[in-house]
């Protein structure tokens, strides 16, 4: 097995400024106004999950509908127009860094892969929220789980086990902005906080 360097990026608030799936309802609703009944059934939804009487999956796939209404163009011009430019410059040049110095740079994101595909960062492995594909569109059904937490961590160790690859815990690097992310950050030895407030980085200690 082959131990290789590692560099772990999440991307709301750590890459991009902003929560992604928020700017999508935004865009959703500016271009199809009605759909404003779909974003309150998934405040009911929200309720639900509180209530644990709705599962994390389930709200993910409400909040996710805009995947039933855009084509791949649509979803493209929309990461394009309302993603890109939330970009924190430093938090690429930082993900460039890592690639030119031989890192394996992972972005693993709770964000959906139906979008998230669209990017043009440097990084090798992409591991975001996977939904269902029909007739080559993907649609709102999750497929597995919301990667996010503790699955994130379960997505990374399938990617290293199937590549007979280990992880160099001395010399990787982790990235985020949340606690959430604490199980993949336990993976490396160099963990770094962004902040959510001008993204920032500094050591992240927990």
């Amino acid at each position: 097995m082959k131990s290789v360097k590692c560099a772990f990026f999440d991307f709301d608030n750590t890459i991009a400024k902003g929560d992604t799936i928020f700017k999508l309802l935004v865009y959703t609703i500016k271009k199809h106004p009605l759909t404003i009944v779909r974003f309150l059934l998934t405040i009911l939804y929200g309720i639900g999950y509180i209530l644990h009487l709705v599962s994390k999956e389930k709200l993910k796939e409400t909040i996710l509908f805009p995947l039933d209404l855009f084509n791949s163009e649509e979803l493209k011009t929309f990461y394009q127009e309302k993603v890109v430019p939330s970009y924190y410059p430093h938090m690429v040049q930082e993900l460039q860094k890592r690639k030119d110095e031989g890192y394996l740079v992972f972005l693993v994101t709770a964000s959906s892969e139906a979008y998230m595909r669209f990017n043009e960062l440097p990084i090798d492995i992409l591991m975001g929220t996977q939904t269902e594909i029909i007739d080559g569109e993907y649609t709102s059904h999750i497929v597995g789980k919301n990667c996010k937490d503790a699955h994130k961590v379960e997505r990374i160790n399938a990617y290293l086990e199937k590549n007979n690859l280990s992880i160099d815990y001395e010399h990787s690097y982790g990235y985020s902005d949340s606690t959430s992310d604490i199980p993949m950050l336990k993976l490396v030895k160099n963990r770094v906080r962004i902040s959510k407030k001008d993204g920032s980085m500094s050591p992240f200690v927990f």
